[in-house]
């Protein structure tokens, strides 16, 4: 490749020569920093050319692209903020152009936590990439991560040396540099011929000027049998190293030639340069240059072949490629596909990846699946269903079902891959390893908290063993076990595990890392969830500052710590703070990630929420009725974060006293549920609770009764007696036994509410003094006074903050026993 604007970059200096071309774009500003360290990864895990622009801000002329750009294999990114969120040439055309032409892209991740940005539909969507910025809980490394990526998608040493071995012959083609752009268009015309497609075509596209390469042009001559010359005024109008070398060594070996004319050229002058030079033929006359192209070539174009599943796979590759011919993709897609379906392992392979990478295809999951399946069923017949060749395929063919979001059907075999892994390899195997994080993470996805926490205790307790307490991967492993803590309402526990993390993670990486940072918002989150709303205003507001210092303002992970920032403020009852941050959320959340992004719809959900809290509620139904359409369009109606906002929108009409509407939106968001994750998925047991709440609101408490005995049950039995929810469930149950004036259970079931709260939250959690407030409503039903106003004082005088509503049920009651004194001096602490 002559182009002064590219430049080559190759393990040691070698030559580029037959190396697998791989193109390396950036953001400009992220050029020093990232190339030398990502060209160093990649030659430690293959052989090949990198070339670039040093100029990264330079766009090469269409005229070129053809030569320069799609014959490359790879186009690698790096990524960051500045690129996803700033005009540049990497992401505004050589992605697009790559995507067109179906030319595989690798993103590699520089810097942290921009997966919401990544994943847009403008930017990268569902493309994977591979992280350099942040650590993996797994035992395999981002440089075996990049080795296996490479490998699949590049060709070896070993590889290329077969396609070679397969060309029936080689045709040595001679041009003028400034001609190359016809290079292409010449091959393409041989081999537009079917006799031709196995006959390999050699040139210097990638000898630069000044290198010595007359030993390798020596060596190609010597390997063709015939030398097709291109043809056009450039050959004649000045000395060249085509006249001066190429010709004559090819007369010298008595080599068969073809002049082929691309452009109108004075014959006469061409004879005299060109000693015994035989007639041209016209490279666009079909016809007449199929019949002399078929002269030359028929005693060396074999067709026996064709029919091998193996020599169609390799002169596949070939194509796919660009080894020894030019770049065909759709050939080579025929070709590989043929060799698939009779069953060639290494074809399915690389169908497969290819569907999966985008390269040479239209990237596909669900192909890419189609043929993941085929190998595992092969793999099955050839070697048996608990050989390592068909484990590794079973644990492809899970990550393909994950990557399609059928995350049952992945879970279904996940749980049979890890099982075969402790059996076939060491229980510290990296394959073993895997499989658990995987399998760890699909119950998760699914809901299935218990089974996810018993297995991350797992990955815990054997990443301490492995790789030691302090090292980053194991603190990975910490976090997401506090996480599932967390989903578990085990907040207590949580916050142990999440302040060891934080306390780590500050030793080891330093208080100003992006991990670090993390955990800190953790942190923050799980005082919130034990009602410590003012530690977690503390927490949350310095991993805020923190992650606007490290990360910038508009960062996704920085937005993330504004939403839970604002809130907190909610949960504090300081609305309009809370509103105030909530709003600056979402309109940066709309800059940033777009009107549609999932992590935007979240936002617009919550700052609904936070208006129906503020007693705005049809600013809250106006939002919440927005949330919940887009959410239907962009995710579906029945995805599980569609039904959050139906549930939500179900209770602002409620709200709003239309209680008729709440039901109608209630029933339908809890059969959906069922339907799409299972009666007792924890979400479907939300949903019940807000349907038997409704109920009550409509003043059908029997139902209203049955439905939070059912809710109770089932959150007993799957989250446990001391979940919060379950201390919900429990909370509303008793209140429905008043409400039916069945006031010992009422007091008996809050009695039992408030213990556990306690034992849950402490004893001047929101939660806890809720429960404590109903309790002593619950005693004044029943005509106990003096136990409902001893409740009263002692919660006025616990020195806690208390809620607006807790205030207003007290004060109720100290007024209705002529304590009016109490009472106004409750509500002044409103004030």
């Amino acid at each position: 490749m002559s182009a002064e604007y590219i430049k080559v970059k190759t393990p040691g200096g070698a030559s580029a020569q037959g190396k697998p071309r791989v193109y390396f774009t950036c953001h400009a500003d992220d050029f020093e920093r990232s190339f030398d360290k990502i060209c160093d990864k990649i030659f430690a895990a293959q052989n090949c050319a990198v070339y670039y622009t040093p100029d990264m801000n330079f766009i090469i002329p269409e005229e070129n692209r053809a030569t320069d750009m799609e014959r490359m294999n790879l186009f690698v990114i790096p990524v960051s903020l500045k690129l996803l969120t700033t005009p540049n040439r990497a992401m505004d055309f050589d992605f697009k152009y790559a995507i067109e032409k179906h030319i595989p892209v690798l993103p590699i991740m520089i810097e942290p936590g921009l997966d919401p940005i990544y994943s847009r539909k403008d930017k990268f969507g569902s493309r994977q990439y591979l992280d350099m910025a942040t650590f993996d809980s797994t035992a395999i490394s981002f440089e075996e991560k990049l080795k296996k990526y490479l490998s699949a998608v590049l060709i070896d040493d070993k590889t290329a040396e077969r396609v070679r071995a397969a060309f029936d012959a080689y045709i040595f083609l001679s041009y003028r540099k400034k001609d190359r752009h016809y290079a292409n268009e010449l091959m393409r015309l041989i081999h537009k011929n079917p006799v031709c497609r196995d006959i390999a075509i050699w040139y210097d596209e990638f000898l630069t000027p000044g290198e010595d390469f007359n030993d390798a042009i020596e060596k190609a001559l010597d390997k063709s049998e015939l030398f097709a010359l291109l043809v056009t005024p450039n050959l004649i109008n000045e000395k060249n190293y085509v006249q001066t070398t190429e010709y004559p060594a090819a007369k010298k070996a008595q080599k068969d030639i073809l002049p082929a004319e691309m452009e109108p050229t004075d014959k006469k002058e061409l004879q005299k340069q060109y000693k015994d030079i035989p007639d041209c033929v016209n490279a666009h006359d079909d016809e007449e240059f199929r019949r002399r192209l078929l002269e030359s070539v028929r005693e060396i174009a074999l067709m026996e072949n064709d029919e091998d599943p193996e020599h169609n796979f390799l002169i596949g590759l070939a194509y796919l490629e660009g080894i020894d011919v030019e770049v065909d993709r759709q050939r080579a897609l025929e070709l590989i596909t043929k060799s698939a379906e009779d069953e060639l392992p290494e074809a399915m392979e690389k169908l497969r990846d290819m569907y999966h990478d985008g390269a040479g295809v239209q990237l596909s999951y669900q192909e890419a699946l189609k043929w993941a399946k085929r190998i595992v069923d092969y793999n099955k017949r050839k070697y048996g269903e608990e050989s390592e060749e068909t484990i590794k395929a079973l644990g492809n063919l899970a990550f393909y079902y994950s990557k399609d979001g059928q995350y049952q059907e992945a879970l279904k075999i996940n749980e049979k891959v890890y099982p075969l892994c402790l059996k076939t390899f060491d229980e510290e195997h990296p394959h073993t390893l895997t499989s658990l994080s995987n399998l760890a993470s699909t119950y998760s996805k699914l809901g299935q908290h218990k089974k996810a926490l018993e297995l991350n205790i797992k990955a815990y307790e054997l990443s301490c063993k492995v790789l030691g307490e302090e090292h980053p991967d194991t603190l990975n492993s910490l976090n997401n076990l506090a996480g599932t803590y967390g989903e578990l309402g085990q907040h207590k526990k949580a916050l142990e595990l999440n302040i060891k993390a934080y306390e780590l993670r500050c030793k080891v990486l330093g208080e100003e890392h992006p991990d670090t940072i993390t955990s800190l918002n953790n942190l923050a989150g799980t005082y919130g969830e034990l009602g410590q709303h003012k530690k977690a205003l503390k927490l949350g507001t310095k991993a805020y500052e923190l992650s606007c210092k490290v990360l910038g303002e508009e960062h996704p992970d920085t937005l993330n710590s504004l939403n839970n920032l604002a809130g907190t403020y909610g949960e504090l009852d300081q609305h309009k703070k809370a509103l105030k941050l909530g709003t600056k959320a979402y309109e940066l959340r709309c800059k940033v990630l777009g009107e549609e992004h999932p992590d935007t719809l979240t936002s617009l959900n919550i700052l609904a929420g936070t208006y129906s809290k503020s007693g705005q509620h049809k600013k809250a139904l106006k939002l919440g009725t927005k949330a919940y359409e887009l959410r239907c369009k962009v995710l579906g109606e029945e995805h599980p974060d569609t039904l959050n906002s139906l549930n939500n929108l179900a209770l602002t009409y409620g709200d709003l006293g239309q209680y008729k509407k709440a039901l109608e939106l209630n029933t339908k968001a809890y059969e959906l549920h069922c339907k799409v994750l299972g009666e007792e998925h924890p979400d479907a047991l939300t949903s019940l609770n807000n349907l038997a709440g409704t109920y009550s609101k409509l003043g059908q408490y029997e139902k209203a009764l049955e439905l939070n005995t059912k809710a109770y049950e089932l959150r007993c039995k799957i989250l446990g007696e001391e979940h919060p929810d379950t201390l919900t469930t429990l909370n509303n149950l008793a209140y429905s036994y008043c409400e039916i004036g069945e006031y010992d259970i009422s007091v008996e079931l809050f009695e039992k509410c408030f213990s556990l709260c306690k034992k849950v939250h402490g004893e001047t959690s929101a939660a806890t003094l809720n429960t404590y407030s109903n309790l002593a409503k619950a005693y004044n039903a029943a005509g106990n006074y003096e136990k409902a106003l001893s409740i009263c004082d002692e919660i006025a005088e616990c020195g806690a903050e208390l809620s607006e509503k807790i205030i207003k049920e007290l004060a109720g009651i100290y007024e209705k026993h002529g304590f009016k004194d109490k009472a106004e001096a409750l509500r002044a602490r409103l004030y």
